[in-house]
């Protein structure tokens, strides 16, 4: 029979909902609540603000109305197919701030202009006024020299590993070693690491409005061209699709990827420095793509840093590390 943490077994039986709520649910049910308030605010400067609200209002009812982690439909006996399906309704209930995540990204399409619409990326120059003074000239020119079809290849696929780490990451935190209940020890430490990492970006964007290099006509025309046939495409591709013009500071990806590593590294270390390899890399592949300013990696980091440090004072409990 599998493993059933038992943290969150009492938790059905508190009365208050709010009782229910671990930290991460608060800060969610918080971001959600503050975007409601901003759609309100801002609503004559939005495209579709009543979607924006509905979907709002609609999250938090089904926060307060879901059952609650450790009810019993987790641990009633069962066998077969049921078994597996239960296991994954377990996973995302427990994972369900990952799919808002895409959301909360997304509507950055509604908000992120909403404050100043006509001056729509009016921190930009900053950005560029500030990897100029770092590193002399503007980070994507000092790697344009870089530019060729293997390397490339190379730091799309770099880019790209965004998404394995941060939901590889959490996943591993959720299984955890041999013989861990599921979920294992320091997930829940995790994920809010990574989830509050995301906030703290998102939160930023219609307040810091700016876009990548990779959207400014003048420093694309001096640019060489990338070559590829499978990483460069595809992230082109994604770009094309999902990107939120003038949210790139911070760096949501970096952040995301480092608030995964920092969360894995209290509990399992030997994981961490994998995927910190990754997010190493990562993170230079965003400025080498012209999707993003040094500063905005830098910003990333930090967000990540931070979210780390307050999931572990909230959260953390002394497992040894792994």
């Amino acid at each position: 029979m599998e493993k059933v943490s038992l943290e969150y077994a009492v938790a059905e039986d508190k009365a208050d909902f709010m009782s229910r709520f671990l930290v991460l649910d608060y800060f969610v049910f918080g971001y959600t609540a503050y975007m409601a308030v901003f759609t309100v605010i801002f609503r004559e400067t939005m495209p579709n603000p009543l979607t924006i609200l509905a979907l709002h209002v609609f999250i938090m009812t089904a926060m307060v109305l879901v059952p609650p982690r450790g009810a019993k439909w987790e641990s009633v006996p069962i066998e077969g197919w049921r078994r597996h399906v239960r296991g994954f309704a377990r996973f995302f209930r427990f994972n369900y701030p990952l799919l808002l995540v895409l959301f909360y990204f997304e509507e950055g399409h509604q908000t992120v202009n909403a404050i100043w619409p006509s001056a729509p990326h009016w921190f930009e120059g900053y950005l560029y006024a500030a990897d100029h003074w770092v590193f002399g000239q503007l980070p994507a020119f000092i790697m344009n020299d870089w530019v060729g079809p293997l390397q490339d290849e190379l730091l799309h696929g770099f880019y790209l590993s965004y998404y394995f780490i941060f939901v590889g990451g959490v996943t591993f935190a959720w299984i955890g070693t041999k013989g861990s209940p599921q979920p294992a020890p320091g997930f829940q430490t995790t994920l809010t690491s990574v989830i509050l990492a995301f906030l703290l970006c998102f939160i930023w964007y219609p307040f810091l409005p700016a876009r990548g290099p990779w959207e400014n006509p003048e420093i694309m025309a001096e640019m060489t061209s990338f070559g590829g046939f499978v990483f460069v495409p595809l992230i082109e591709r994604i770009i094309a699709h999902g990107a939120v013009s003038g949210g790139c500071f911070p760096s949501s990806h970096v952040a995301g990827a480092w608030g995964t590593v920092f969360g894995l590294a209290g509990f399992h270390r030997r994981a961490a420095l994998v995927l910190g390899f990754f997010a190493l890399w990562m993170s230079l592949a965003c400025v080498y793509t012209r999707y993003h300013h040094a500063v905005d990696v830098a910003a990333g980091f930090a967000a990540a840093l931070v979210g780390a440090l307050i999931s572990y004072k909230l959260t953390a409990s002394a497992t040894p590390t792994e």
